[in-house]
């Protein structure tokens, strides 16, 4: 768990921005806050408190709540600093509550929250949404706008703070994340229009019937979360199947995964990125199963089992198409690609070559050599296989990733026997929460 002493300085006075600015922002606008509103207002707290009491762990990273409804309808029925207050305070107490007291964290996670609430309620006065007169465009199209800006802002905090502490990339990593979890978020306006249309004509007390869908909520988000599960079962099953393939060099997937994902960090990639090159690393072979006859000594020479053997880029790219993220099919489908142009399939040349399908290539090559994974290769030592791939730099290798190989041999990461770094695809993470 990270603490604030552990936490660069930068860091810790980004935290203490935030927290300030969303205390700035509740003392200079105390006065406007409904404060003869405070049942309404503490009815907000009290749920959104609830409903993120009970976070449901995402595989990929962090948590899933199902507070997203309660903001929207938060927003559009209070003013935006009465929207900064209760959001941020509600947000904290169920971060606390469910997930231990860290003062920084759980002060950081509630301000961040209650500014892009409140600046999704600005939008929404912007825009002339109002409850008051429910239509189409005076209700559901600024809804849908300001949950837009309420999850880019959301999604920003999380990704510029861990991607400065990490030192990594964080636009693309903002980018995905967002675009993630825009189809989710817009699919929840509906109902958040409609109990706030019930808060302003019936009763506020009607928010109550959210508890009600609660527990539906919860079951339709770990149905999503399976989802991903399912893949992460089909990619193990893959793997499964590959090492029955090539005894010899059963954990050779795994191995190559976590060096390539371990020199991608080094590189400073997105978070998104390092998650595709360890997909990549794992499934780089998989188009060699059920070719593991040709690699008999005698064979090698043959040109048709040559040919047959290359042909394996292209059946595993074509099986790794079938997960949900291009990157990956190309890293399986270029990682005998050389930097000078000589690899196959495509003879593609530097910076033309995907960059995951050059840093696979390096672990690879690096992992086959140490390994001796296959019946025709002897075992190098780790210093005669680091010598290897320097002799191969600007030819078969990137000189960047070459470069960035023998810092992490500086560093002990490569030839150390534990590695301590976890599957990143395994992990629920210990993220900030959006």
């Amino acid at each position: 768990m990270l603490t604030a002493q552990r936490l660069p300085r930068d860091f810790q006075l980004f935290i203490v921005a935030v927290v300030l600015a969303a205390a700035v922002l509740l003392w200079l606008f105390t006065q406007v806050i409904r404060w003869q509103a405070w049942p309404e207002l503490l009815l907000f707290v009290v749920l959104i408190a609830v409903t993120s009491m009970f976070p449901i762990p995402n595989p990929r990273a962090g948590y899933v709540t199902s507070t997203t409804t309660l903001m929207y309808v938060l927003l559009s029925v209070q003013q935006p600093i009465s929207a900064v207050l209760v959001a941020g305070s509600a947000y904290a107490i169920g971060h606390a509550t469910s997930r231990g007291w860290v003062p920084w964290r759980t002060f950081f996670n509630g301000a961040q929250m209650g500014i892009s609430v409140g600046l999704a309620a600005l939008v929404f006065r912007l825009l002339g949404g109002s409850p008051q007169a429910p239509g189409v465009t005076s209700l559901l199209v600024p809804l849908a706008l300001a949950s837009i800006v309420h999850q880019a802002s959301n999604n920003f905090f999380v990704t510029f703070f861990f991607g400065k502490l990490r030192q990594t990339p964080w636009f693309r990593t903002w980018l995905i994340e967002f675009k993630d979890s825009l189809s989710s978020n817009l699919l929840t306006i509906p109902s958040a229009a409609l109990l706030a249309i019930l808060y302003v004509f019936v009763h506020p007390a009607t928010l109550l019937l959210y508890l009600v869908s609660l527990p539906a909520q919860r079951w339709a988000i770990q149905l999503y979360l399976q989802q991903r599960q399912i893949y992460k079962r089909a990619i193990d099953s893959l793997v499964l199947a590959i090492d029955a393939n090539f005894p010899q060099g059963a954990g050779h997937s795994r191995r190559v995964a976590d060096l390539a994902a371990a020199l991608a960090m080094k590189m400073r990639l997105p978070d998104p990125d390092v998650e595709a090159i360890e997909l990549g690393g794992l499934l780089h072979d998989v188009g060699m199963i059920g070719l593991d006859e040709l690699f008999d000594s005698a064979m090698l020479f043959d040109s048709p089992a040559i040919e047959k053997i290359r042909q394996h880029v292209l059946m595993g790219a074509e099986v790794a198409g079938e997960l949900p993220r291009r990157d990956v099919s190309e890293i399986v489908m270029y990682h005998h690609e050389n930097y000078d142009g000589s690899g196959y399939p495509r003879g593609l040349r530097g910076a033309k070559i995907p960059v995951g399908a050059r840093i696979v290539a390096v672990a690879e090559a690096f992992e086959s050599m140490t390994a001796g994974g296959l019946p025709y290769t002897g075992r190098l030592s780790a210093s005669e296989a680091m010598e290897a791939v320097r002799m191969q730099s600007g030819q078969a290798f990137d000189p960047q990733i070459v470069e960035a190989f023998f810092e992490l041999n500086t560093e002990n990461k490569v030839t150390s026997e534990k590695r301590e770094r976890q599957p990143m695809i395994q992990d629920a993470g210990n993220k900030l929460d959006g």
